[in-house]
């Protein structure tokens, strides 16, 4: 996969302004373009020394936090199909060991063998608030259109104690056995105090022996939706939640392709951007306290075409801005106090050959300057995969492309973990373990030469 070529051939864009570094980088203005780069010195795939081997395996999403409260972002990864999916815990020196076996198992312990869960996205919070972060997976329904039923359905590993898991998706009314699951995200919508989840789902399968046409919520039970968290009980029990139909979100396959929330417009209520599928214009849902209105597709605040996005502060002014992959290459949008403009500032640009399919935002090297990973993707199934790029952020608003490893597979998912104060980026190469090819977990890291 890895791709070492003059650096006369790198493709041409409408500016021309850069300046040549070491092999495999080059110091971008905001609307540069870049074509291949050589790999670069100052990137290091340390996954296997830290104690992440999987060199070819299908996945589908990496999810961070800290689920031990020791000031060190962990990582859970959601592998599809006959995977189980594994959660890491940072030991605080650069390397990360596999905890909490029965999370996301192969197959459903107490079920047929067979019984394998067709997971997708994850997400983590503290959805009960015992003070230890519990664990969401999606599911889907297999090609098959398999009913979800206790052995396959979604799961909410709820961390009971210390490094301890129960899978208490069902009884706490997450199970969701007719949707075709896709990717949650947890906020807290209502302003309550307690984090609720919206699930994204793909559209319902033209099905007509689906006997989840015939239960008294269809069609609503295969769609897209809002919980909303129930906080404790009377009796001071952790109460689950319940379906909050007014946060209207059941729009065809919305959270399909993501899901991300933040504060867009700074009035103290989290919004939500989702993605149904990749070179689609996103949905964007603002939040008015007690309901949602769709602005982009609606018209109202058009987001531009995308592929991936994520959000973080790109230029330092204390505002949140969506960092953002389309099929031309990278590009961000700033946050203002009144909301995310949406004029684009193209940060780099891709081959034809190529397809910018995922980001993920943090400081790699320490110098206190947000950097980008650029996840790619070959333009033409069944190519070889491109290397990534990570684009370091400079102080006077320019970036410096340095390549990634080069790995095998096909562009998945990438995140960012923060290991002694800076970015690694956990980057998923595995295809989905379907049509596209699996690959390596890579953890990126940065070397000083």
């Amino acid at each position: 996969m890895s791709r070492i070529v003059n650096k006369s051939k790198f493709l041409k864009g409408k500016s021309k302004r850069f300046t040549a570094g070491v092999a495999g980088v080059l110091t971008l203005s905001l609307v540069a373009a870049v074509g291949v780069l050589a790999a670069s010195l100052n990137l290091q795939d340390r996954a296997v020394l830290a104690g992440v081997n999987y060199p070819s395996t299908p996945s589908w999403d990496v999810c961070v936090g800290d689920v031990n409260n020791d000031g060190n972002e962990d990582f859970h990864v959601s592998l599809h199909m006959k995977n189980s999916g594994p959660l890491y815990q940072s030991n605080g020196d650069g390397t990360f060991a596999r905890i909490a076996t029965n999370i996301s198992p192969r197959p459903t312990p107490g079920f047929a063998k067979n019984s394998y869960v067709d997971r997708h996205a994850c997400a983590m919070a503290d959805v009960d608030q015992n003070g230890l972060l519990d664990v969401y997976n999606a599911a889907g329904r297999w090609a098959t259109n398999k009913l979800k039923d206790e052995g396959i359905n979604n799961e909410l590993w709820l961390q009971t104690a210390p490094g301890v898991y129960e899978d208490a998706a069902t009884e706490a009314g997450v199970g969701e056995e007719c949707s075709r699951g896709r990717f949650p995200v947890f906020a807290d919508f209502n302003g309550d105090g307690w984090v609720d989840m919206f699930l994204g789902a793909q559209y319902e399968r033209a099905d007509s022996a689906d006997v989840c046409n015939n239960l008294p919520d269809s069609p609503t039970n295969e769609q897209s939706k809002i919980f909303i968290n129930r906080g404790l009980n009377s009796y001071g029990d952790w109460a689950g939640f319940s379906i909050a139909s007014e946060y209207n979100v059941s729009q065809k396959n919305t959270g399909n392709r993501f899901a991300i929330s933040w504060d867009e417009n700074n009035d103290g209520r989290p919004d939500l951007l989702t993605q149904a599928f990749a070179n689609n214009r996103p949905y964007f849902y603002r939040n008015n306290g007690t309901s949602f209105t769709e602005m982009s597709r609606a018209g109202t605040k058009r987001f531009p075409l995308m592929n991936g996005a994520t959000t973080g502060d790109v230029n330092g002014d204390g505002y949140t801005d969506v960092v953002f992959a389309d099929n031309n290459g990278f590009a961000w949008m700033r946050g203002t106090a009144t909301g995310v403009s949406t004029s684009v500032n193209r940060i780099a640009s891709l081959p034809s050959s190529q397809r910018a399919w995922g980001v993920a935002v943090g400081d790699i090297n320490g110098d206190g300057v947000t950097d980008i990973y650029g996840l790619i993707r070959a333009a033409t199934a069944g190519s070889a995969n491109p290397d990534d790029i990570v684009y370091v952020g400079q102080a006077g608003g320019t970036f410096v492309a340095h390549a990634a490893p080069s790995a095998g597979g096909d562009a998945n998912d990438v995140e960012a973990v923060f290991v002694n104060g800076r970015a690694q980026f956990v980057v998923l190469n595995g295809g989905n373990d379907e049509k596209a090819a699996p690959g390596p977990v890579q953890l990126i890291s940065w070397v000083e030469n």
